[in-house]
């Protein structure tokens, strides 16, 4: 298993990159704020104000940004060389933590956390993830906050790709108890986003490991990302979390079908497993035999667990006539996929995390309460 995490050498490349490109993303986030509405009343000259600050940042920092541009793609280069591994798991900074007790119920929270600065406004509809949010200092610290609300046992997160912000989610969730982590780094295959799957968990986890899914089964820009399934067990549970193609063409479907079919139900047969995660589809309308679903059930058919209206709150679109945001944009797309004869869910639900007209994903917080159930033999 030592081969799927990243080597102290690929680590220090990895991040020699990503703060080399820094200008870039600066440059991005500043031209993406030039093309939201103007609002209106006292805000309207102060926001002219960062208009004229931001145009003179971009200015001067797109000439470095593409002057770094070779040095920062070198450093991807060598950290795809200078090992086969992506990912990195993080565990207490001392060996003396408490042992933590085996516990009849996990408690989990799934988060698409679309923490893919500087692409969230345009992907998510969210303020990238170093702006602040209501009254805390950025959108992480939101995101944490929220989650610490309902105390659980493991956080699962999709588009965890940002790698300042995952040193920060991280830095946050300690300090609400978790003290491991499994991230993915993206080190070996630096022309393509890394799988943004993501583990914060507060006991130990064992059997960490990657499914990626192969080319043959991912379509559309889907083939950019380095898809896959990440698994580990907590407390005899097997947990995965996913992410499947997304995109609304039938070969799309396809893509999601095989992913399921050939790569994650899999990892559920046989033993108590759960897989939580971005589905990108809405199970009850897909063939279930050619995704490999029969026997199995999501908790979270049916709900509406995505949503535009933070593309349209940050472009300054009200599309209905109360004055209420988005109405015809809402998604049924993330689940909880388990076998009834393995699992129990004792308790689920979904919570939109918004304030005022501020989102902190495009997709609301799935939570459960899942028990192995005791085979009788």
């Amino acid at each position: 298993m030592s081969s799927m995490y990243v080597n102290p050498a690929q680590k220090f490349v990895t991040y020699a990159a990503y703060y080399t490109n820094a200008f870039a993303r600066e440059s991005i986030r500043d031209i993406e704020r030039l093309t939201r509405p103007m609002p209106q009343g006292q805000a309207y000259w102060s926001e002219v104000a960062q208009r004229v600050k931001f145009v003179v940042f971009a200015v001067f920092s797109i000439p470095l940004a593409v002057a770094l541009f070779i040095p920062s793609a070198t450093c991807y280069l060598i950290a795809a060389a200078a090992g086969r591994g992506g990912f990195e798991f993080i565990g207490p900074k001392s060996s003396g933590q408490p042992v933590v007790p085996e516990q009849i119920d996990v408690k989990v929270v799934s988060l698409n956390a679309n923490l893919q600065d500087p692409w969230s406004p345009f992907s998510g509809g969210t303020v990238p993830p170093f702006e602040p949010v209501a009254d805390c200092a950025s959108r992480i610290a939101a995101i944490v906050k929220e989650i610490a609300k309902e105390q659980p046992d493991v956080f699962l997160g999709q588009e965890m790709e940002n790698l300042g912000a995952q040193d920060e989610f991280n830095r946050l969730m300690r300090q609400e108890g978790f003290s491991y982590f499994i991230r993915d780094l993206g080190s070996d295959e630096p022309v393509r986003n890394s799988s943004g799957t993501f583990a914060a968990l507060k006991a130990p986890p064992k059997d960490i490991q990657f499914i990626p899914y192969p080319a043959q089964d991912r379509s559309g820009l889907a083939k950019w990302c380095r898809q896959g399934a990440l698994a580990c067990t907590i407390h005899g549970l097997r947990l995965v979390d996913v992410h499947l193609n997304y995109g609304d063409k039938e070969e799309d479907q396809k893509s999601r079908n095989r992913q399921l079919k050939h790569h994650v139900v899999p990892l559920l047969k046989g033993s108590p497993a759960v897989a939580f995660g971005d589905l990108n589809c809405d199970t009850s309308k897909i063939d279930r035999v050619a995704a490999g679903l029969e026997g199995f059930r999501n908790a979270f058919e049916g709900q509406t667990t995505c949503t535009d209206a933070g593309k349209h709150a940050l472009r300054g679109k009200i599309s209905s006539p109360g004055g209420q945001a988005c109405t015809d944009c809402d998604e049924r797309i993330d689940g909880l996929i388990y076998d009834p004869n393995q699992v129990e869910v004792v308790n689920s639900s979904v919570k939109q995390l918004c304030f005022g007209r501020q989102f902190l994903s495009d997709h609301f917080m799935t939570v459960a309460t899942v028990r192995i159930r005791k085979q009788i033999y």
